[in-house]
């Protein structure tokens, strides 16, 4: 999940997106997420998975949750690190070598798999569901589209897809994970597609 425009747009990023979130939905649906690691009981940190800025990490962590970040780009590292000095932050890629998935309580990916090719996604969920303990939570969090399939659209950094979330969600039994529940929101000023918020269960059969 290589990303040299965030690298050089890092700067600009952070003053495009001051917020961990930019809707209520979104904030609710990770809140759900966390909600369900809290009621199985699960202990581990939760992954997050493209972490960027760190913002979402660190309101995790306001909340009591042990939270690891990784991402790929070096700049957004460093903004990361230098805005939230006591999180626990990476450099790392979507595959989470030197991860211990084993003892995650959950994974997070906001915004993050959106960078990879169709096939790479895939990829990525498998290795995932493999060495998660079964019943881990995974929330998956991108711009849908409406048509099924995958689509490659203009992201203003680098290479992006649009999933439809049920093809996603196919993606992801393929993979050994089960959805529980999904969100979808509508285009409005500042969101020119839909985006989706997925939550699945690791099934133990990846």
């Amino acid at each position: 999940m290589t990303r040299p425009g965030y690298d050089v747009l890092a700067d600009r990023y952070a003053e495009t997106f001051p917020d961990a979130y930019s809707t209520t939905l979104e904030r609710h649906a990770v809140y759900a997420f966390v909600d369900t690691i809290r009621a199985s009981g699960r202990t581990g940190p939760v992954v997050d998975v493209g972490c960027g800025l760190g913002h979402v990490a660190a309101d995790l962590a306001e909340h009591g949750i042990d939270v690891v970040g990784v991402e790929p780009s070096a700049g957004m590292l460093e903004l990361a690190k230098s805005a939230h000095p006591d999180l626990r932050l990476i450099r790392g890629d979507a595959l989470l070598d030197g991860v211990d998935l084993g003892a995650a309580s959950g994974i997070l990916a906001r915004y993050s798999l959106i960078h990879l090719p169709p096939d790479e996604v895939s990829t990525v969920l498998h290795d995932w569901s493999t060495r998660l303990r079964p019943g881990t939570p995974v929330l998956l969090a991108g711009q849908a589209r409406d048509a099924p399939g995958v689509q490659e659209f203009d992201h203003a950094v680098t290479r992006a897809w649009r999933w439809h979330p049920s093809t996603l969600a196919e993606a992801m039994r393929d993979a050994g994970l089960t959805e529980l529940w999904r969100t979808v929101s509508r285009p409005d000023e500042t969101h020119r597609f839909p985006d989706y918020h997925l939550l699945a269960v690791a099934s133990g059969s990846g």
